[in-house]
């Protein structure tokens, strides 16, 4: 009988969960709001598990977590045992486990955003840092200027909106292009918002700063690590499809190569089983 594993990555904001098999095919997966850790696992391992037949179920050996509200999960849930996989390790695996690549720069975007630079099919991972600027700035900053806090809404907003009514472009500064950035690249975010912008041209602005923000930093790090070409985005802001071509158009600048893979808002989650396969795989090769 082939055993399932489940992986559950427990953000700042949201509650990633995975059925997977050995192979790491995805069975199930959802997304849930995070509240109280425990609360929110033992919720996300009930709905899961309201999705699958009794035969399935048995076939659970194991829930491997990760996120940095997991370590207040426990041992167990369920009577399923749970194992607490370092979070850096869990974004380093998981987008080489989307990505197929060998050695990348994993830049998790979420709720705030970590970089990880991943070599050698996972041998070494280092830590590279990050940034606050993520999901939750542009919650939080659009629940104060625009009264609005609902993310799918505030996107729908920004795509009808003007970024060029808040933000000052180059053009704007010195008439034209200077150096290797052209005339309509964003010199200043919301430097020059005035009483005319709408609401929507704000929510522009609040998403081409967050986006251009990721998207900069995730240069100088590729850059500084030598992975240009390498770049994988992951977490649930690369679902969006405005973030998503902010950070491509931001990058292509600097000529560096961005992947969004599949599933990328998986990645946490598939990262963590990817480091308890290869470390049990290890472990059972020295026996």
């Amino acid at each position: 009988m082939e055993d399932f594993i489940i992986g559950l990555d427990i953000g700042a904001s949201l509650t990633k969960i995975v059925l997977v098999n050995e192979r790491l095919e995805i069975i199930r997966r959802m997304v849930l709001p995070s509240m109280d850790p425990r609360e929110t696992a033992l919720r996300a391992l009930n709905n899961l598990f309201s999705t699958i037949d009794s035969e399935d179920r048995a076939k659970v050996r194991m829930t491997l977590s990760t996120g940095g509200r997991s370590r207040f999960l426990g041992n167990e849930i369920l009577g399923i045992p749970i194992m607490r996989v370092d979070e850096i390790k869990a974004i380093g695996f998981g987008g080489l486990t989307l990505s197929g690549r060998n050695n990348c720069l994993v830049v998790s975007a979420g709720t705030g955003t970590a970089l990880v630079a991943v070599y050698d099919g996972g041998r070494a991972i280092r830590h590279v840092g990050g940034t606050g600027v993520g999901g939750g700035t542009i919650l939080g900053l659009s629940r104060r200027m625009i009264g609005v806090y609902d993310f799918k809404v505030l996107e729908e907003m920004a795509l009808r909106g003007d970024p060029s009514k808040v933000d000052l472009t180059i053009n704007d500064i010195v008439g034209g292009s200077i150096g290797i950035l052209p005339a309509n690249v964003t010199a200043s975010n919301f430097g020059k918002i005035l009483g005319e912008a709408s609401a929507e041209d704000v929510a522009a602005g609040i998403f081409n700063m967050v986006s251009q923000t990721i998207a900069v930093v995730a240069v100088m790090a590729a850059k500084a690590y030598n992975l240009e070409d390498n770049v994988v985005v992951t977490g649930m802001l690369a679902k969006s499809r405005l973030i998503s071509r902010i950070i491509r158009e931001t990058t292509d600048l600097f000529s560096v190569n961005v992947i969004i893979p599949d599933n990328c808002e998986l990645a946490g989650a598939i990262g963590a089983i990817a480091v308890y396969l290869k470390e049990k795989g290890e472990s059972d090769s020295k026996i």
